[in-house]
């Protein structure tokens, strides 16, 4: 389902330069959809740099799913 939303011209021109110049050519809707993955991605890492041990816990899990990470051929 799509919806449309009122934006600044100003602001919508910076969202399209992002997706010609950054993202290939990619839809204004895809564009912001990078966006928003970006800065959720940016406030996790801000939550686990506030907590040492959540860090920590993150960082033995990863360690322990990269050593049954496997090559698969294509």
């Amino acid at each position: 389902m799509q919806t449309s939303m009122r934006v600044a011209q100003e602001n919508r021109n910076r969202l399209a330069r992002i997706a010609e110049s950054e993202l290939g050519g990619a839809t204004l809707d895809d564009a912001l959809s990078v966006l928003l993955f970006e800065h959720e991605s940016r406030r996790a890492l801000a939550r686990l740099a506030a907590d040492p041990e959540m860090a920590d816990d993150y960082l033995r899990e990863s360690s322990g799913l990269a050593e049954v990470d496997t090559e698969v051929a294509e």
